[in-house]
């Protein structure tokens, strides 16, 4: 569906909540074989300004301000900027959640004087996973450093504790050694310093609307989300996190918005292609060079709209088993030999957010 044709949805929407102007922001997950860059996005600050733009451009807000974010999570450390740009405009915007709002998402969501949440609608725990180079390396990836999850290292600390109670101390030492043996100890105080920092960050968020969380004490509700279902990979239910953040934050989208919500999610997955996997083989058939476009995320309004773009070169060649030898001309890689396995090069030739001015949107 082109941009005219989506923002019609938006005004839908926009009706439905007394003309609170809607904004819509995106983070694409179409999955693909091989992994394919620019089919996805995270939440990231790089979306700041042009969030900003589409603010700016939407303006005013007389009735209020709706944001319906669709992510799979990110940086968590971009979550506060990009709610201070957001309350620039509203400081009590409300945030419409039609599937997926996970991680930092759900961050998002704590600094929202509602949340509304349809039949569909995640949330997520917010315990992270934490990355930097003293992480261990990727035995499947040489080149990369396995994430560390919160969860794991307090949950073998627990472990730790339970196993040995009522052993000697020194048996503990052993295991404290063996984990800071595996796992860099300067990984591990990240690990600790990004929980202290998840905690403080979602109870800042929480404070901006204490009246609307004053049934629940702040420290319970951190509590829940950092650690309570002890898997990140938990999605949250409407009914879940009414009971976690209590009926005054947490409220059920009526059957009409809900509906609207639901078409206006089906019209990007239609669109930007979400549900059907990309398979890079497929796309390519027996050419050797191919480009390609896609969109990764959005950022729309009723009236404005930015798209997070990749253009990327793809050649494709047959790789050799490793007793074959052939002489190729200098600078000439192998041609395609039916039989013969494929391998991929793929070379991002441009990728940002464009102003989407024109009815832009369709990827391969």
């Amino acid at each position: 569906m082109a941009l005219a044709e989506r923002q019609e949805l938006f005004k839908k929407v926009e009706s439905l909540r007394d003309q609170r102007k809607l904004i819509c922001f995106f983070n694409f997950d179409r999955p693909s074989t091989p992994n394919v860059p620019g089919l996805t996005t995270q939440f990231h600050s790089e979306f700041k300004e042009a969030l900003f733009r589409v603010l700016k451009e939407t303006a005013p807000y007389a009735s209020g301000l709706d944001l319906c974010l669709y992510t799979r999570g990110g940086d968590t450390n971009s979550v506060w900027p990009i709610i201070n740009v957001i309350r620039e405009f509203d400081p009590n915007f409300q945030i419409l959640i039609p599937f997926r709002c996970h991680s930092s998402g759900t961050l998002v969501a704590l600094a929202a004087k509602r949340i509304v949440l349809g039949p569909l609608s995640e949330l997520s725990p917010i315990d992270p996973s934490t990355g930097n180079q003293f992480n261990p390396i990727d035995p499947g990836n040489p080149q990369g450093r396995l994430p560390i999850s919160v969860e794991d290292v307090t949950s073998y600390a627990d472990f730790a504790t339970s196993f040995l109670k009522g052993t000697k101390s020194r048996s503990f030492d052993q295991f404290l050694l063996k984990l800071s043996s595996d796992v860099h100890p300067l990984a591990l105080g990240n690990v600790h310093r990004v929980h202290k920092q998840i905690k403080q960050l979602a109870a800042s968020l929480l404070n901006l609307h204490p009246k609307t969380s004053r049934n629940k004490p702040v420290k319970t509700i951190v509590a829940a989300l950092a650690s309570r279902f002890y898997s990140h990979l938990h999605m949250i239910s409407r009914h879940e996190a009414k009971d976690i953040l209590g009926p005054e934050h947490v409220v059920f989208a009526p059957e009409n918005l809900a509906a609207a919500l639901n078409e206006m999610l089906r019209e990007y997955e239609n669109e930007f292609v979400l549900r059907k996997q990309f398979f890079l083989g497929n796309f390519m058939g027996d050419d050797i060079e191919k480009e390609a476009r896609f969109i990764g995320g959005s950022v729309e309004s009723a009236s404005w709209s930015y798209l997070f773009e990749t253009k990327l070169r793809i050649s494709q060649y047959s790789r050799l088993p490793p007793n074959l030898q052939i002489q190729l001309p200098a600078g000439q890689r192998m041609p395609l030999v039916p039989g013969l396995p494929r391998e991929y090069q793929v070379e991002v030739t441009a990728q940002g957010l464009i102003h989407n001015k024109a009815p832009q949107g369709v990827t391969v």
